[in-house]
């Protein structure tokens, strides 16, 4: 069974995925990091030459291709369940597990790292804040499609742990 990580930019879906997939022994994949080995561009560059929508149908069809390994860790990009009905997909191809965490977190977190995110890049003070807050409650209804929601805590290997115990659960 596949299991897509997903949740808003900066939550962690590729630091604990890779981690947990080392631990359990099973392949990971990346769905940016595979946009990025396929196009020879960074993600920021993608949105900046083609533009959101291209990026959006290269991550529904880098999704698509997720599904080598029947037994895997996929790290989803924050905005990717949103479009093409890619949570649909993904909850009928695997289970998707919602990693959490609470808004101020998120946005104080995104303050120190706007720089590789591609929508939070030109947008400066109060502005980002209120950036953020919008586009997590326009996607936190898809987020709460996952079958399972981790609430993270913000300690590493406590994270790592319930993400551990979350895929034990399913495999």
């Amino acid at each position: 069974m596949r299991i897509y990580l997903i949740g808003f930019m900066g939550s962690g879906k590729t630091t604990l995925g890779k981690q947990a997939a080392d631990v359990l022994e099973v392949p990971f994949f990346d769905t940016d990091s595979a946009i990025e080995s396929r196009t020879e561009k960074s993600i920021s560059e993608i949105f900046e030459i083609f533009g959101e929508a291209h990026f959006r149908n290269l991550e529904t069809e880098t999704l698509n291709q997720s599904t080598s390994n029947s037994k895997s860790i996929i790290a989803t990009g924050g905005g990717l369940p949103c479009f093409n009905g890619n949570m649909a997909w993904m909850n009928r191809e695997g289970i998707t597990i919602y990693l959490q965490w609470p808004d101020e977190v998120l946005v104080k977190h995104l303050e120190n790292h706007r720089g590789d995110r591609p929508l939070l890049k030109r947008i400066n003070g109060s502005d980002r804040k209120e950036t953020v807050l919008e586009l997590l409650q326009i996607r936190k209804p898809f987020y709460e499609q996952a079958a399972i929601t981790l609430e993270m805590k913000g300690v590493v290997e406590n994270d790592l742990k319930l993400l551990e115990k979350a895929c034990k659960y399913i495999w």
